[in-house]
């Protein structure tokens, strides 16, 4: 082997004892990458990257806002008043017709006209010196004897006369009566109120 052939093959000659010497092995110098608009011919083509895609949109369920919900006041009910009670109608007073017409009798075959004639023609009027009784009010003799004597009396009997018809109005406005029904007794009772008002004009005017 020739020494040109021994030194292409990277072997080198051992003279002697000498140990060999080993070629120190020197790698090939990088090789710079070809610039992009320079490509070799033959070389493969990068494959092209793929632009980045936008996110996926949200797959949520998308709530649709509402508008706020009005609620319509319900119409108040306009408050029902309770039915006015009816008042009773005040009673007619007692009349000098009913005396006429005999609903009340002034006593077992009496009328009682005549007792009130008698009553107004007594000319002491001795009649109002024993105390009154339910029954000569309830038949009204006595209310109608005041009620015609009222402008001949003197002083002294007018007052004594409204004492008695303040007693007559308390006892009729009474309901608890024995003998006189309801009805009769408010009749009686409104009949005292008036003479008791005629008498109570004739104090002022005379008295």
């Amino acid at each position: 082997m020739s020494l040109k052939d021994t030194w292409a093959n990277g072997t080198t000659v051992v003279h002697g004892d000498a140990q060999p010497v080993k070629a120190a092995y020197t790698p090939p110098p990088p090789q710079s990458p070809a610039p992009p608009s320079v490509r070799q011919e033959g070389a493969p083509v990068p494959p092209k990257q793929a632009a980045p895609s936008r996110p996926p949109a949200s797959t949520s369920p998308t709530l649709a806002l509402s508008p706020p919900k009005v609620e319509t006041p319900l119409p108040t009910a306009k408050p029902v008043s309770p039915a006015p009670t009816p008042v009773p109608a005040p009673a007619q007073p007692l009349a000098e017709t009913d005396l006429a017409a005999g609903t009340m009798r002034c006593g077992a075959g009496v009328d009682c006209l005549d007792v009130l004639r008698a009553m107004i023609d007594d000319p002491k009027q001795s009649w109002m010196m024993r105390a009154p009784t339910t029954a000569e009010f309830a038949n009204g003799t006595r209310l109608f004897a005041y009620r015609a004597l009222k402008s001949t009396l003197e002083c002294g009997k007018l007052r004594f006369a409204n004492a008695e018809l303040d007693w007559a109005i308390d006892t009729f406005s009474s309901s608890r009566l024995e003998g006189v029904d309801a009805a009769h007794r408010a009749r009686v009772a409104a009949l005292a109120e008036a003479v008791h008002s005629e008498i109570e004009a004739e104090i002022k005017k005379r008295c």
